[in-house]
């Protein structure tokens, strides 16, 4: 009896303020040592890229999906527009941070005619609560926010750490061009192999309908002159029947053209050779061919 008592006082007093002890610190330097991707370079470069710019009337805004997978030097190349490639990860990781970005770049909003706003939250319900969640803790562009006790799971670092990867450095992606797209030429990361499709379609709820109506008002005040065109991307979706695809579709372009805005649905991706890192990132050959599907769309609505 009296030996376990020593090894409860052991545990209780020692090992349990040790490892308590040892999940603070490890929090405290992950906060630290947080790593961006590049993310809040890449705005800094947005901003440089339009600073003196005074010819562009067309912006593709969105997220990742946008960036990866749409050119605006080939809507520029290929249609009357003089377009830039405004998206950012995670689409600037909370609606404030985006919004906040938007506003206080160096370019004229009333001369913008059109808008080509890209997201991929209406196809992944998981994606969209992120957001929401994101939206509350009013996350910055580069994805910090303040510290918290809870982060990535403690098994995803000792992962990393037994495949001989970096424990906090992320993904380094290249500066955008002078379009403002993707620059594949600097980046050598697409891992089709490991490209997934989990699609699982978000419920079109009152949720939702104030998040996209929000962005759409807000999109609206923030160009007045501008068409504004919701589009539904082109992603891998092999999982999602077509039946279900187009009533979801169909129930969504309600929702846009009530907000007063334009309603486009891409096709999906055939196979992941299109593909670079993801299921809704395509590689440059998927970028070209779904460019080209979305200015033929945008012309024959």
């Amino acid at each position: 009896m009296l030996y376990m008592g020593n090894v409860n006082r052991v545990i209780f007093w020692v090992i349990i303020p040790s490892v308590l002890i040892f999940y603070i610190v490890f929090r405290v330097v992950e906060w630290q040592k947080y790593d961006d991707g590049g993310r809040q370079l890449i705005a800094e470069q947005h901003a440089i890229n339009l600073s003196g710019r005074d010819d562009i009337d067309c912006l593709i805004l969105g997220g990742s999906n946008a960036f990866f997978s749409l050119s605006a030097e080939q809507i520029s190349n290929q249609s009357n527009l003089t377009c830039y490639n405004l998206s950012l990860l995670n689409e600037g990781n909370s609606d404030a941070a985006y919004f906040d970005f938007i506003r206080n770049l160096p370019i004229e909003r009333a001369q913008i005619k059109s808008i080509i706003y890209s997201s991929v939250y209406p196809l992944s319900k998981n994606l969209f609560l992120g957001r929401l969640e994101r939206n509350q803790k009013q996350t910055s562009i580069s994805g910090e926010s303040t510290f918290q006790f809870t982060g990535r799971s403690l098994a995803s670092y000792l992962k990393n750490f037994a495949q001989g990867k970096s424990l906090f450095q992320s993904v380094a992606y290249p500066m955008p061009t002078p379009s403002g797209d993707f620059n594949f030429d600097e980046y050598d990361s697409c891992q089709q192999d490991k490209i997934r499709d989990d699609w699982r379609l978000v419920t079109i709820d009152e949720d939702f309908k104030q998040w996209l109506g929000d962005n759409l008002l807000t999109f609206s005040t923030l160009f007045p002159n501008a068409n504004i065109s919701f589009v539904l991307p082109s992603t891998f979706r092999s999982q999602v029947s077509e039946d279900d695809f187009v009533k979801f579709s169909d129930t969504l372009e309600s929702v846009v053209v009530g907000n007063s805005a334009n309603f486009i649905a891409q096709s999906s991706f055939s196979d992941v050779s299109v593909m670079c890192d993801g299921r809704n990132h395509a590689n440059a050959v998927g970028r070209e061919i779904r460019t080209s599907e979305l200015l033929v769309l945008m012309q024959n609505p």
